[in-house]
């Protein structure tokens, strides 16, 4: 069975020393242990030094498998539906090199430099953007959540949510759109995220903005004849993508729409990158209740199976170790 922690129970297991019982738990019971590097990357950014590398110990010494980042492999989910739509917009001859150049950071270099140089991950500008783009997220699921409960939206069930332009809907995400057609929510949402991030990726040469969904897509599908018609790349998101060729993309957006139907908070963002994972693995523990909730809902919808979250509650049994062999004994 494939396991993946979250960033909570890394913790636990820093701040108690536990790393090598938890790693003789792990290979008694059979598992696996699966670790992205946005877990790894949120550990190295603990103010506490010392805290910091207990974590960051703990995090080498159990994980078995060093997964892509969630950028990476939501990108080849697109790369794979313009191949099998669109397969004109692909490249002739991919960029192999700068993709594998910056796979290896992620599945390699990240967790080289991870010891020895974690004091200084905190304050890179990759950091400062993802603090800003976290925030962003907060203050929409914020906004989005009163206006839900001033409607008295239900969002129980994700299949039933439906949007259609609106009058404050500009003039390009409506090309494309037929008349009174109401389509899904996930795929206008993740259509404009793309387009956005395209356009971004288009100037970010001159302009120094973050472009990774640009970075990963454009090494194997040619942005300009992607984006050269507005209503051709509406068209592609609103009537052809699949879900379930594209679960990390629909996770991704289900796991935000759930959330601001709860409690928000500041943790979400790093929430929503754990959900691009779950694919990935059988079982999520979390210490995180709320989080179990989020991921029980979207698990039970999700276009394809995904692993499902299970609590891990250390001051019940005396221990992180206790806690997670507990919590495993159940799934």
């Amino acid at each position: 069975m494939k396991i993946m922690l979250d960033n909570n129970i890394w913790s636990y297991l820093g701040d108690e020393r536990a790393g090598d019982r938890f790693k003789a738990l792990v290979r008694s019971l059979g598992h696996h242990v699966v670790t992205p590097p946005g877990v790894l990357l949120e550990v190295l950014r603990h103010p506490r030094p010392d805290k910091r590398e207990a974590i960051v110990r703990a995090v080498l010494t159990g994980t078995d498998e060093r997964l892509r980042s969630e950028a990476d492999l939501e990108a080849a989910e697109v790369v794979a539906e313009v191949r099998r739509l669109r397969p004109q917009w692909v490249r002739a001859v991919p960029d192999t090199g700068r993709e594998a150049s910056r796979r290896t950071f992620w599945t390699k270099t990240l967790w080289r430099r991870a010891l020895d140089s974690h004091e200084l991950f905190g304050e890179t500008a990759p950091a400062r953007h993802a603090d800003r783009t976290a925030q962003h997220l907060v203050d929409v699921q914020k906004t989005q959540q009163k206006a839900w409960r001033e409607g008295r939206f239900d969002v129980g069930d994700l299949s039933r949510i439906a949007a259609c332009p609106s009058e404050e809907t500009g003039p390009g995400p409506r090309l494309g759109w037929e008349p009174g057609d109401r389509i899904a929510a996930w795929r206008p949402l993740t259509q404009e995220v793309y387009w956005r991030s395209f356009a971004v990726g288009r100037r970010s040469a001159l302009t120094h903005e973050d472009a990774t969904d640009a970075d990963w897509v454009g090494t194997r599908v040619d942005l300009g004849s992607m984006c050269a018609s507005r209503e051709e790349f509406n068209r592609f998101w609103l009537y052809g993508v699949d879900a379930a060729h594209m679960p990390r993309n629909w996770l991704r957006w289900a796991a935000q729409t759930v959330q601001a139907d709860m409690k928000v908070t500041g943790g979400n963002p790093r929430d929503v990158q754990h959900a691009s994972h779950l694919p990935d693995c059988d079982v999520f523990l979390t210490a995180d209740k709320n989080f179990v909730r989020v991921l029980d809902r979207i698990g039970r919808q999700a276009p394809v199976p995904v692993g499902r979250g299970l609590r891990v509650a250390p001051a019940a049994h005396g221990g992180v170790v206790e806690a997670i062999e507990a919590a495993l004994r159940t799934a």
